[in-house]
């Protein structure tokens, strides 16, 4: 007597276009998938929330709501943050695929594009997904202890106050040295103060989740993972940078904290706003990212909470800085934090927390 396969996925195809929805169910069904589809974004979304499918096949153009629009939606929503997506579109170009990795999508199928290609792509991402989700808690949880800390090349492009490191409160900021141009940045706020030994285990565990093998948002996933494990009693926020020098693309993560100031010459001051909740509330999903182009001389200052203390209300702390970094934008780095720390005094006294400023 035959037996079932113990495991038959299901697929959501989304795709306004009748013809290619039918052709993409006729051959994936013969392949022996489970199969659901939707004409629109918000029928997507809805069946995507209720199905709970292995993959989303997404279009990009549709009328109403895009893909883009859709997957980032997806990413926001913790019953359907960890589904894959592919995007299936005509736009292949560097501009649209980067926004399309940025909304949370895995790969990309150009149209036209051969039902073979469709069907390795798929087998592949499914595969992936289902060793990701064996290995990533372990990942997260089983942080390096053979930490290798070396020095950053061309010291002027980033300041970090206070140069001492303080005393472990409730903030916390690493750094990663990614290749001779590249780096990355991480800043935490805590709600209440962290352990003495919480330093040493962000060290680890940046160190373990950072490299070529994981994008920005995966960094910032298996880290949220962890520290949710860790310190379960804490509310963390967290602000993720990753700068290439080599292809001048700037990559931020801001789940949940203050916004990131990117400056950039010859152009107003821009906010980089929380992209989500609190690190960890989308579970074992990505949190959502942006990228930008940084050339060099453009500048990103992160902040922690107890920097802006001194002010009843944040919003106008953050339009002084805004204000600081932009005036101060013709002299260096250093001195240009160091005015912006002063500016946030309180009755003559420094601050609390960190800022970081990092230049392209």
């Amino acid at each position: 007597m035959p037996v079932c396969p113990n495991n038959i996925p299901t697929i959501l195809i989304v795709d306004d276009e009748p013809f290619n929805l039918e052709f993409l169910e006729l051959i994936l069904k013969q392949q022996g998938y489970n199969i659901i589809t939707a004409a629109s974004g918000r029928q997507a979304r809805e069946l995507a929330e209720e199905v709970q499918p292995d993959l989303i096949l997404l279009d990009i153009m549709m009328p109403d709501e895009s893909g883009f629009e859709c997957a980032a939606v997806l990413r926001l929503s913790p019953e359907t943050c960890e589904i894959p997506i592919v995007f299936l579109s005509a736009l292949d170009d560097d501009e649209n695929t980067g926004r399309g990795f940025d909304a949370g999508a895995v790969d990309f199928i150009a149209k036209p594009f051969a039902y073979k290609d469709v069907i390795q792509r798929i087998r592949m991402h499914l595969k992936l997904t289902n060793c990701d989700r064996h290995v990533r808690r372990r990942i997260a949880l089983s942080p390096s202890n053979a930490t290798v800390e070396v020095d950053f090349p061309n010291h002027g492009t980033r300041v970090v106050f206070p140069r001492e490191t303080a005393a472990p409160g409730l903030s916390i900021h690493e750094s990663a040295l990614l290749g001779d141009k590249s780096e990355s940045h991480l800043l935490l706020n805590f709600s209440h103060p962290c352990a003495e030994s919480m330093p040493v285990t962000i060290k680890e565990l940046l160190a373990a989740n950072c490299g070529p093998l994981f994008s920005a948002s995966e960094t910032m996933r298996n880290i949220g993972i962890a520290l949710n494990y860790l310190d379960s009693g804490n509310e963390i926020s967290a602000i993720y940078a990753r700068l290439d020098r080599d292809n001048e693309v700037l990559t931020v993560v801001n789940a949940g904290t203050l916004p990131a100031i990117l400056l950039r010459r010859a152009k107003s001051p821009q906010l980089i706003e929380r992209q989500s909740g609190n690190l960890g509330s989308l579970g074992m999903g990505l949190p959502p990212c942006s990228s930008y182009k940084i050339s060099k001389g453009d500048r990103i200052y992160m902040f922690s909470r107890e920097m802006v203390l001194a002010y009843e209300w944040e919003g106008e702390a953050i339009n002084d800085l805004l204000e600081a970094c932009h005036l101060s934008s013709g002299i260096d780095l250093e001195t240009a934090c160091f005015a912006a720390v002063e500016l946030l005094q309180n009755n003559g006294e420094q601050p609390g927390g960190i800022l970081v400023g990092i230049e392209g």
